[in-house]
């Protein structure tokens, strides 16, 4: 399953994408389609005192203004809220309820307050700009340290001091002797700076209801339909069999794609009520001020040294910015979702961590590209470099002395997790001499003979991944000489009909041409979480492995029938059924084809279409990425002219796939490390970087040439070996890139040097 060897051969989805023949979110309209436009609020946190719908209603084209009373009395739940987690003591989280368009209290800038209907999109927005909302604007909470003291503005009555849940790892007594015996205490306070998903495709949803079958259909962009039908279903009250929800090709997610959202539910509530498909397609203004955004993390952190420079605890506090309500996995990125990663791969076993999720008036948070496992990383990774410059050691010396070694694995963590497989020192080694690490003071000083400052930066780093540990996949054959597969996850260009239709056609020994794979379809296709937590290769590929089995072995049982032989004389390679020295053999087609015969005689029980499930322990990618930099000086510009990444991903099922997923991982941490920010005034609550004028995303000219390298170790705890590679780069890039910038600049102190690492941030650095 490595894959090394294998011979690029494209994949199965570009050449329709090449040609223009994508079907993304805009460009299926049923016949007779409204456009929908929503009213938003303009405020952070207001009361609406009226809403007045009527010239509205006059306007051209105008089918229907709905508020939030137009669906009052239907026993609607919260939109969105937590998944379980338990807090101090067992506590709860506090879960605000969520409406689909506000009526009385408006809680962030972009607040759904109305929805205009109308024959054309433009007539929906002329007619939107007619609704008149009277607001009484109120003081808002924005900055969540401000957010949590006595005097700040209470946004919930339930949430006492703003807090939606305080959270707590084990309690480990050996933490406050690692600190009292330590040779040497570092500290840090940083910021893991807000930023959003920004995906080339803004949301879209097409909403239509059948009264004859008393069903909806959602059909939207998302990273897995199941997930979104259980959230809207939850949100509604309804039966998931009355909603099916679509999915076609998805311009990007990125975790975002993967919740539930109130235009979902105010459209298919309104399409039953109206009688009419309705469509909407969020502008990127609305992109910005409703789709989920990411990190916001206040991070206060101790790391304790003996005199040898081994680590004796670790003391992490954790602020988390939630937004204004909670959605399913906001907590878990503070919470379970860094203590999975935990100790990374340092051998620390005292560990005491503690995380408050606190609600401001902001966009609510969600899961992006990494879920916690980034933020998690990067207070570790810039502790590490801290620490080994107020020591005086060599970053890279720093860290080997302290990794977990092989003979250490498996190794159990703090909270009883077990890390499998890897060889951390190997891969941290690999990637010290693909970057010819030793060499450095040479370019350095070359460097500064052109007037450049030069640094270098590691960024080690361990995720979890899987997030639900189970996965199913179907096999068919509805079509002659063509097998089916049906998966759970949504795509958005991670290759699965590439990737996965090679594992099955492989693991059945036939061409690949004979496997086609699909998903996106919640009536059609297989249940599953969807593609998140790097959890595709390793659930999916299983999940496809070992129904391959199983229809490998049904099947066995009708060429039995049909070869005249018992079960245990038929064996099976490459498509084919035999009886060894008999001459007799049949292909597993034939056999598809002959088993509803067989099925209708008795001779088997069913069909070879199958169903096959598998169940797994998370998995433990990890890896070593070192970047350089130059800064120039006069502007405080960081140009990275050389970028290393090593990783254990554990089997390779599809090689180039793998490294796109890298380098696209890079240029998102790239993003954070020195140019995204999600940035609110204060003040208002008001969104001061929503448009691409004034929110950084990083071009072609930005990332630089990128050497990936691998040190594959299989996972033992599912079929394939895969551990996952999605967000390997986006934990490990603003890691390696701090940490470069801040040696090129020699501040390792400096409160301003936080992300992004703007120009400015830099020159002020060097200059104040």
């Amino acid at each position: 399953m490595d894959g090394a060897a294998l011979t690029w051969s494209g994949r199965v989805e570009d050449d329709p994408l090449l040609k223009g023949q994508g079907r993304f979110g805009d460009d299926v309209k049923p016949q007779g389609t409204l456009a929908a436009i929503f009213v938003r609020s303009p405020h952070a946190h207001a009361r609406i005192l009226s809403i007045d719908v009527a010239a509205a209603q006059q306007a051209p084209g105008v089918v229907a203004v709905l508020t939030g009373k137009d669906f009052a009395g239907l026993d609607l739940d919260t939109v969105t809220g937590s998944n379980p987690i338990p807090g101090w003591e067992g506590a709860p989280p506090k879960v605000p309820f969520r409406p689909v368009l506000a009526t009385e209290r408006v809680m962030h800038v972009g607040e759904l307050v109305a929805l205009v209907l109308a024959d054309t999109e433009l007539h929906a927005q002329d007619a939107a700009e007619l609704v008149a909302v009277d607001y009484e604007t109120l003081a808002p909470a924005v900055d969540p340290e401000a957010a949590v003291t006595a005097g700040a503005p209470q946004l919930w009555p339930e949430a006492a001091g703003n807090v939606a849940l305080d959270w707590h790892g084990p309690r480990i007594d050996a933490v406050e002797a690692g600190f009292a015996k330590a040779a040497h205490v570092t500290r840090l306070k940083l910021t893991n700076q807000r930023i959003a998903a920004v995906s080339l495709e803004p949301r879209v949803a097409t909403a239509s209801y059948d009264p004859s079958a008393d069903k909806y259909t959602l059909r939207t962009g998302t990273q897995g339909v199941w997930a979104i039908q259980m959230q809207t279903c939850a949100a509604m009250k309804l039966a998931p069999q009355k909603l099916r929800v679509l999915t076609d090709d998805v311009g990007g997610g990125f975790g975002m794609k993967a919740s539930g959202y109130p235009e979902y539910v105010a459209l298919l509530l309104a399409t039953k009520k109206i009688g009419k498909p309705l469509h909407w397609s969020s502008t990127r203004s609305e992109a910005f001020m409703s789709d989920t955004q990411a990190r916001d993390m206040i991070f206060d952190a101790q790391i304790a040294f003996d005199d040898q420079g081994k680590v004796t605890a670790l003391r992490i506090d954790v602020l988390a910015d939630i937004g204004a309500y909670l959605t399913g996995v906001a907590l878990y990125c503070c919470t379970v979702h860094m203590t999975g990663c935990l100790p990374t791969v340092y051998d620390i076993p005292n560990i005491d961590i503690r995380a408050r999720g606190v609600f401001t008036n902001k966009v609510p948070i969600g899961p992006y590209r990494g879920a916690g496992r980034p933020e998690i990383n990067f207070i570790l990774e810039r502790l590490m470099d801290k620490a080994a410059r107020e020591m005086q050691r060599d970053p890279a010396d720093l860290r080997r002395r302290n990794l977990i070694t092989p003979a250490q694995l498996p190794y159990k963590t703090f909270v009883g997790a077990t890390f499998d497989t890897g060889d951390f020192p190997a891969v941290l080694d690999k990637a010290l001499a693909a970057s010819d690490y030793a060499s450095f003071a040479a370019r350095k000083a070359d460097s500064a003979s052109k007037g450049r400052l030069r640094g270098i930066g590691l960024g080690t780093f361990l995720e979890i991944s899987g997030g639900l540990l189970e996965e199913g996949a179907a096999m068919k054959f509805a079509k002659p000489d063509r097998i089916t597969v049906s998966i759970a996850p949504s795509a958005q260009g991670q290759g699965h009909k590439t990737v996965f239709g090679k594992v099955a056609a492989d693991r059945l020994g036939l061409p690949f041409e004979a496997v086609e794979v699909e998903y996106g379809d919640s009536d059609r296709d297989v249940p599953g979480l969807g593609a998140v937590a790097s959890r595709s290769a390793m659930l999916v590929g299983s999940a496809v492995a070992v129904t391959a089995d199983l229809v490998i072995e049904k099947g066995k049982k009708a060429a039995a029938v049909l070869l005249q032989s018992d079960v245990g004389a038929v064996t099976y390679d490459k498509g084919v059924y035999s009886v060894p020295g008999s001459g007799r053999q049949v292909t597993l087609f034939e056999v598809a084809a002959r088993a509803p015969e067989l099925v209708a005689q008795g001779a088997i029980p069913e069909s070879m279409d199958t169903r096959g499930h598998v169940t797994t322990a998370p998995s433990y990618p990890n890896g070593c990425h070192v970047a350089e930099v130059e800064v120039d000086p006069d502007t405080g510009g960081v140009e990275i002219v050389r970028y290393t990444a090593v990783g254990d991903c554990g089997n390779i099922l599809e090689r180039t796939v793998l490294e796109g997923q890298v380098h696209g991982g890079v240029a998102q941490g790239l993003g954070q490390a020195l140019l995204e920010h999600m940035l609110y005034d204060n003040d208002s609550g008001q969104i001061l970087s929503g448009s691409f004028m004034d929110y950084g995303m990083p071009r072609a000219a930005d990332v630089p040439p990128i050497t990936v390298m691998h040190h594959s170790i299989p996972c033992q705890t599912n079929t394939v070996g895969a551990k996952g590679v999605g967000e390997s780069g986006t934990t490990a890039a603003p890691c390696a890139i701090v940490n470069a910038v801040l040696d090129a600049v020699g501040k390792i102190d400096d409160p301003g040097l936080q992300m992004p690492l703007t120009p400015q941030k830099v020159w002020r650095a060097l200059h104040g």
